[in-house]
């Protein structure tokens, strides 16, 4: 019954202290496949886009992600490819370290 107690509290554990970074990511991920998803061009380029995101970020209260995670690649005369790379550490117990890596992409239509 112990063993079964503990293995518990480390999962409990484990999800609230992981959870909060996976919740960021997967906003940040909605926000850039909404970007992505636009309709109207973006104007300007990478700033532009930059720009926009950095809003929808704000909006959304994403605070542990900071522009130069994200990398622009131009895509064709029109588009860019946004790549958004980061990691994050969490401190689990002890002397105990959870090191997280995200990674996601998606092509931007701008000028």
């Amino acid at each position: 019954m112990l063993f079964v107690l503990v293995v518990v509290i480390f999962v409990v554990t484990v999800l609230f202290k992981l959870g909060p970074a996976y919740m960021s990511y997967m906003t940040m991920k909605s926000i850039m496949n909404g970007v992505a998803e636009s309709p109207e061009p973006i104007l300007g380029g990478k700033a532009a886009i930059m720009k926009v995101l950095e809003n929808r970020m704000m909006v959304n209260e994403v605070r542990t992600i900071d522009s130069k995670s994200f990398a622009f690649k131009k895509v064709g005369e029109e588009a860019f490819g946004v790549t958004l790379t980061y990691e994050r550490r969490e401190h689990l117990f002890f002397n105990v370290d959870a090191v997280l890596t995200f990674s996601h992409s998606v092509v931007v239509k701008g000028r």
